[in-house]
């Protein structure tokens, strides 16, 4: 179960300071929660995000935030959360798809001692965990029913009843949902409650896609470059690299942005990487149908130039694509293409017979 660690500290164990000050005592909010959280970019879409951020986090009203998986959302709750009034209280995180669905009530309201089979102590749930902060249930699109008309009953009432316990315990929490799901489609097919969607659909943050915000793909790319250095170093990209990712669509937005800078840096070492590195790092993402198309404009890829690279470069592939600025995987397509005599009609025998010996001893 994916739980932000950050729970309310037992009312008889007290939590000592990170400073050594008195414990129990929790620090004041940053003046820049999203800079806390890691939620960079200046483009328009996201100064419309960060004004609906702190205009939210003044009310204690539920929160709906929406985007494609990828997009930040967590971030998004946690800088409500460090904007709020409630941001000295506790912040408690759960992805409620993970939770197994016999134990997800007990998970999110509680049990008492012996009210089931294995119940050997009393279990506070989340609500009360959050009591005085905010409660952050991501993938909210993937609760059952039951659970469904569970929360809307501590949403109007303000009470959880623990599993085994007779009377209801009153809460004090912030509800923030996120989904990447259109609930009010779900609402039309019967698969959401309407009165749920409703009662948590109050204040909703909409998170751009990341080909939505271009413009932040630089600053995007530095924020998580500065992220990656303890495991690969202090890296960068080079101009043509970043106008690459640039144009890129990432339908798994940030997430795949990470995932693709992670990669490139793994495979290849250099300090600065090109765009050549970098469409090979996209040509491997899973799902990718094909090489990543690029090509600079102004390299010549006749075929006694990609002759002349790879008989420079002593055969290697990777090499000569480096030196012709085009990825590995382009030049793999154009050796075989021209290995069938499809490039170009009017190459001369002297190009193909530079060309054929190479191919057949390419690193795989």
């Amino acid at each position: 179960m994916n739980l932000d660690t950050r729970l309310a500290p037992e009312r008889d164990h007290p939590a000592p300071a990170p400073d050594g000050g008195a414990p129990g005592r929790i620090p004041m909010a940053p003046a820049d929660p999203f800079a806390l959280v890691g939620l960079v970019g200046a483009s328009r879409p996201m100064q419309r995000v960060r004004a609906d951020v702190l205009r939210y986090a003044r009310s204690s009203a539920p929160v709906l935030i929406t985007g494609e998986t990828g997009t930040g959302k967590e971030l998004v709750a946690r800088a409500l959360h460090l904007a709020s009034p409630r941001a000295r209280g506790p912040l408690v995180s759960v992805n409620v798809a993970t939770l197994r669905t016999e134990l997800v009530t007990s998970e999110l309201f509680g049990h008492e001692r012996g009210a089931f089979t294995g119940a050997f102590t009393r279990r506070r749930g989340l609500f009360e965990q959050a009591h005085g902060g905010t409660l952050f249930l991501d993938e909210l699109g993937e609760l059952d029913a039951r659970t469904q008309a569970d929360l809307l009953r501590v949403l109007e009432t303000g009470e959880v009843r623990p599993l085994g316990c007779e009377r209801p315990r009153t809460v004090d929490v912030r509800v923030i949902a996120a989904t990447h799901r259109d609930l009010a489609t779900m609402v039309r097919a019967g698969c959401f409650r309407a009165d749920l969607y409703y009662r948590l659909n109050v204040l909703t943050v909409t998170l751009p896609a990341l080909r939505e915000r271009r413009a932040d793909v630089p600053v995007l790319v530095e924020h998580l470059l500065a992220r990656l250095r303890p495991e690969v170093g202090d890296r960068r990209l080079a101009t043509d690299a970043l106008a690459l990712l640039g144009r890129h669509p990432f339908p798994g937005n940030i997430r795949q942005l990470l995932n693709v800078l992670r990669r490139a840096m793994v495979r290849d070492e250099r300090v600065v990487l090109d765009a050549a590195a970098l469409a090979d790092a996209l040509a491997a993402e899973p799902g990718t149908l094909g090489p990543v198309p690029y090509q600079t404009p102004a390299r010549d890829l006749s075929v006694p130039a990609v002759a002349e690279a790879m008989q420079a470069s002593g055969g290697s592939i990777s090499a000569a694509a480096r030196r012709l600025g085009i990825a590995r995987s382009t030049l793999r397509g154009r050796l075989h293409a021209s290995h069938r005599g499809d490039v170009c009609q009017a190459q001369s025998s002297l190009t193909r017979s530079a060309i054929n010996p190479l191919l057949r001893t390419e690193e795989p």
